[in-house]
């Protein structure tokens, strides 16, 4: 059985953010010096792409998912919950680790509402009432995913108390910001500029024509209603 205090004290450790952005640079997880548009609807000169590095099941299960469990180790959670696509497979390897059930769900957007729910041929949700649930997930941005996944965890009976990221796009997202009680994140990037689409349009990207990026991120969906706009080859 691992030391749980010896592993909780490489949690921070310059040299464990360091391994992990170095991972997802070499693996083409990086992006720099174009148009991004973020599932946030905001727009960015840099993008990290996490399904870069989805089949690297090792990585995650081993390296992350090792990392993660010890960062929720403390919170003493009943179940884990991830939002699909990487927060299912991070969720099952964190579960796997330390004898706990896995359980994830999906984000959609309806009536332009978005939220998240349970599949219903699954029905995770009979598995939450009275239980402490950790969140994990890839990538913190806006903190909307997570707060999402609170209030799904909060409905269905049962009580969030910590969420763990492998990585966090800004230090300015707080675990309030979340909805949850806790944060523990692995590794921090920072330099990414960020713009609403108002502030874009009047000092960003947008302002200057920069060529939008398809992909990774959500150009293809924002090129819909701006047909006009140039994209990038």
């Amino acid at each position: 059985m691992r030391d749980e205090n010896a592993s909780a004290a490489i949690l921070g450790h310059p040299e464990v953010e360091q391994t992990i952005l170095m991972y997802l640079e070499q693996n083409g997880a990086v992006h720099m010096g174009s148009h991004f548009i973020f599932t946030s609807g905001n727009h960015g000169t840099a993008y990290i792409d996490m399904r870069a590095i989805a089949h690297a099941a090792a990585w995650l299960d081993r390296t992350v998912g090792g990392l993660l469990r010890v960062a929720i180790h403390p919170y003493k959670a009943d179940i884990i919950v991830g939002p699909e696509t990487l927060g299912r497979s991070l969720a099952q390897a964190v579960g796997a680790s330390q004898g706990a059930p896995a359980i994830w769900c999906g984000i959609s957007e309806i009536d332009g509402n978005k939220g998240a729910s349970f599949s219903p041929k699954l029905n995770f949700d009979r598995l939450v009432p009275g239980k402490r649930v950790a969140i994990v997930d890839d990538l913190l941005t806006t903190g909307s995913s997570i707060r999402l996944v609170s209030k799904l965890v909060a409905e269905a009976g049962g009580e969030p108390v910590v969420a763990a990221v492998a990585v966090r796009r800004s230090p300015d997202v707080t675990a309030e910001m979340c909805g949850v009680p806790a944060l523990e994140v692995l590794a921090e990037v920072s330099g990414f500029e960020v713009f609403t689409p108002e502030q874009c349009a009047v000092y960003g990207p947008c302002s200057k024509m920069t060529p939008v990026a398809l992909r990774p991120g959500h150009g293809h969906a924002w090129i819909k209603d701006h047909p006009d706009y140039p994209v990038a080859s």
